[in-house]
C-alpha cells in the first residue's frame, strides 16, 4: 500500500483505479475480484526490496479484466529508467496473464494518468488502443453538504417489487452497451440506484453509485431520450448523492468520471457545482 500511495502522487506514475492516500488504495482493493492477494504479482528486487505491483480486477458477467497498475519504483531522472520501468512492467503483465482468473478473458484493460508515458508506451507495445481521455469531475466540502440540504423530490429507490427493473435493464443496455457491469450486478451488488419516475409512471432515468472510503463515486447516469434536457440528469445524482450519504454517512467529496467527448454530461455535472480534478486515459486491448 505505501509504494502504491507514493507513487500516486506524481502524474508520471499515477494509475486511475486509486485515489492518493493508502487509506484509499486499500478500500479500492478490497473490492477487487478475485481477493487481492490472489490476484497481484509483485515485482522484488535482488535484495528482497518490493519493486512493483501490478493487481487485477476480472468481472467474467462482461468478459473484462481491469490491471490495476504497473506500479514500479525506479529512481526518476535516471538514463536508464524508463528501461527499467519496461523491463518490470512486462514481467508483471507477463506474470499477471497467468493467473487462473484471467484465462479466457481477452478483453483487458488499462487505465491511467495523461501524463503517464510509460503506461502510454507499455500500452502501446503490448496491443492496447487508446480509447477517448475521461475527466475526474469532483464536488468537495462546503459545496457537497450545500447540495445535499436540498430536496430530492421526486427521487426514489429503485423500487423493490421490481416494477421498474425492465425499464430500468432496457435503458441501461441502450445507455451503456460496452458496459461494466451487467444491469443485474447493478440491481443486486454493490450499488444504489434511484429513479425518476414520468407523470404516467414510467422510468425518465436514474443514477447508479456506491461509497467509497473518502467518497460518494457517481457510477451511472441514464435519461430517456425524450426526457433530456429538462433536469432528469442533475436530479438523480442529487437524488443519488442524498441516498448515498443516509445510507453510509457524510463524506469529504462525490465524484465522477465523464468522457472529454460527453458534453451533456460534463455540462450536467458542471451546473451542479462540480469542478474536473484530473484526466484520465484507458488503454484497451480486445479480441
Amino acid at each position: 500500500m505505501t509504494l502504491v500511495a507514493r507513487l500516486q502522487a506524481d502524474p508520471a506514475h499515477h494509475i486511475g483505479f486509486f485515489g492518493y492516500t493508502e487509506e484509499e488504495v486499500a478500500d479500492e482493493l478490497a473490492g477487487v475480484q478475485p481477493e487481492w492477494h490472489q490476484g497481484a504479482v509483485l515485482a522484488i528486487a535482488s535484495s528482497g526490496a518490493l519493486r512493483g505491483v501490478l493487481s487485477t480486477d476480472v468481472n467474467p458477467a462482461v468478459g473484462r479484466a481491469w490491471l490495476y497498475g504497473p506500479h514500479i519504483d525506479v529512481p526518476t531522472g535516471h538514463p536508464a529508467t524508463p528501461q527499467a520501468w519496461h523491463t518490470a512492467a512486462d514481467m508483471l503483465l507477463d506474470a499477471a496473464l497467468k493467473l487462473p482468473h484471467l484465462q479466457g478473458i481477452r478483453d483487458v484493460n488499462l487505465y491511467g494518468h495523461v501524463e503517464h508515458r510509460e503506461l502510454g508506451e507499455f500500452a502501446r507495445r503490448h496491443g492496447f488502443e487508446r480509447e477517448t481521455p475521461t475527466r475526474i469531475f469532483t464536488l468537495q466540502g462546503a459545496d457537497l453538504r450545500s447540495m445535499l440540504t436540498q430536496e430530492c423530490v421526486q427521487v426514489e429507490r429503485l423500487p423493490a417489487d421490481g416494477s421498474l427493473n425492465d425499464q430500468f435493464t432496457t435503458l441501461m443496455k441502450r445507455c451503456f452497451p460496452d458496459t461494466t457491469n451487467t444491469p443485474e450486478q447493478l440491481l443486486h451488488g454493490k450499488h444504489v440506484v434511484v429513479a425518476l419516475r414520468q407523470a404516467d409512471g414510467k422510468l425518465a432515468g436514474f443514477a447508479a453509485g456506491y461509497t467509497q472510503e473518502v467518497e460518494h463515486l457517481v457510477d451511472y447516469v441514464a435519461v430517456e431520450p425524450d426526457m433530456r434536457s429538462v433536469g432528469v440528469g442533475r436530479r438523480v445524482v442529487k437524488g443519488l448523492l442524498c441516498e448515498l450519504d443516509a445510507q453510509n454517512g457524510a463524506k469529504s467529496q462525490a465524484a465522477a468520471v465523464v468522457r472529454i467527448d460527453n458534453d451533456a454530461s460534463s455540462t450536467m455535472f458542471q451546473r451542479l457545482g462540480f469542478s474536473v480534478e484530473l484526466e484520465l486515459v484507458s488503454y484497451r486491448r480486445k479480441p
